[in-house]
């Protein structure tokens, strides 16, 4: 039951059928109070085009304004709620007719609540089945290479030729990285790795490090169940004879609800694990390239912020990044907030944070690319990215800008852009042919 894909017609469409159902049922047992269901449509439309301009521009509960869907199915909801209340207050004819249609309305509320939070949730992509939304992954652990440093070294893509038994599909799975170093307590990271690197005599590959973002069930999984990133890096892999980066998902967070803005704070030292515990984990137990020119920090969201910061701040040890639909730096809920809770109240350190003064002062950047991309209709982060192009090509950083079009800030805009990034590192690291 916990599989079950809330991203498929054939799941959605028999119960958009029933709610539909349902209210005709209703409406046709209370035709003789016709102005008071017009009244309630009416009324029920106007209450959720007020709730979603209120709680979704004014307030900003989710943190990125409402889609047209969102919208659209606010207004419908309420309105679906106001037949509910009509055919619970006023029923049908009789005592047997009141009876069933007050059921009937009844049974309205829940089955217009779920249609309207699954269209909203399929126009987001955020959670593809039951266990996603609660939170819970069927990410299986991931079994690795026998002995990762039994490889060759790091290798030119027209030179190396795929073994007879590579595998035809990558392999994923859940790993703990612990934080040795920074003690961040991470949940378990997700790890990919293409058919080349499960070989026998595996070359040393490029390493992508690539984080999710933040928000109602954040976590590493979002990237292989709603980016589908698993079936992208396959598909990139193939085109490419098994050649592709290794692909680590960290928890940047250490629960959906937190962060740490990956930097190292009250919240959690979310910057060290990244760039200290993770590295060393890849190292240990993969067999990975290890010059940073062959390493790059990737993220949607607060994960492609994270990207921004790390790239910029630590050139040594991420020669790329690749900033999917992120923030201009990191923030919280305002600027005040960010510093009292995020820097302990110390003003200097949130200044020096802040990435695009982190790369006015280390310019000029002599080795570093960035891969910066947002959705073509993401009206808060979709601004964010010339601002980026501009001060990282000032700073003297290759710069590669993308707009997908028809995406929003949602799951497709990063699969796409994610897996484009990924593409496009390859050409930097030599492993495209």
């Amino acid at each position: 039951m916990t599989t079950l894909p809330l991203l498929s017609a054939h799941v959605l469409l028999p119960l958009y059928a029933l709610t539909l159902l349902a209210a005709v049922l209703v409406l046709t047992a209370v035709r003789r109070s016709w102005r008071w269901a017009a009244l309630a449509i009416a009324a029920g439309a106007l209450v959720g085009a007020f709730l979603s301009w209120y709680l979704g521009d004014v307030l900003d509960v989710l943190g990125v304004p409402p889609t047209w869907v969102d919208r659209v199915w606010t207004g419908v909801v309420c309105a679906l709620l106001g037949v509910a209340v009509v055919g619970l207050v006023r029923g049908g004819r009789g005592r047997r007719g009141r009876r069933l249609t007050r059921v009937v309305a009844a049974l309205l509320v829940p089955l217009a609540l779920v249609s309207g939070g699954l269209a909203v949730n399929r126009d987001a992509g955020l959670f593809p089945t039951i266990a996603d939304a609660l939170g819970q992954s069927h990410v299986p652990p991931l079994r690795l290479p026998d002995d990762p440093d039994a490889g060759s070294g790091p290798i030119d893509a027209a030179d190396w030729r795929p073994p007879h038994d590579m595998p035809s599909h990558g392999r994923y799975g859940s790993v703990r990285i612990p934080g040795d170093v920074s003690h961040f307590h991470a949940r378990p990271a997700i790890v990919w790795l293409p058919p080349a690197a499960l070989v026998e005599h595996a070359p040393a590959l490029p390493v992508v490090v690539m984080l999710s973002g933040q928000g109602p069930g954040a976590a590493p999984a979002n990237i292989i169940e709603a980016g589908r990133m698993a079936a992208r890096l396959d598909a990139i892999a193939r085109r490419d004879h098994g050649l592709a980066p290794i692909v680590v998902m960290p928890d940047q967070l250490a629960r959906a609800s937190n962060n740490p803005m990956c930097v190292d704070g009250p919240l959690g030292n979310s910057a060290t694990y990244l760039t200290s515990d993770v590295p060393t984990w890849v190292r240990t137990h993969l067999h990975a390239a290890t010059r940073a020119e062959d390493w790059a920090i990737a993220g949607f969201s607060q994960g492609g912020t994270c990207a921004l910061q790390l790239g910029a701040g630590r050139p040594d040890r991420f020669g790329s990044w690749i900033d999917v639909s992120g923030q201009i730096g990191p923030i919280l809920q305002d600027r005040d907030d960010t510093i009292s809770r995020g820097f302990n109240g110390d003003r200097a350190a949130y200044e020096a944070a802040q990435p695009l003064r982190v790369l006015a002062e280390g310019a000029p950047y002599r080795d570093s690319t960035a891969f910066v991309a947002a959705g073509a209709d993401d009206s808060r982060y979709g601004p964010v990215v010339p601002v980026v192009v501009a001060a990282a090509r000032a700073a003297g950083v290759r710069v590669t800008e993308r707009i997908v079009e028809d995406g929003g800030h949602d799951w497709h805009t990063a699969g796409v852009a994610l897996a484009e990034g990924v593409e496009w590192f390859m050409q930097r690291t030599h492993l495209t042919r």
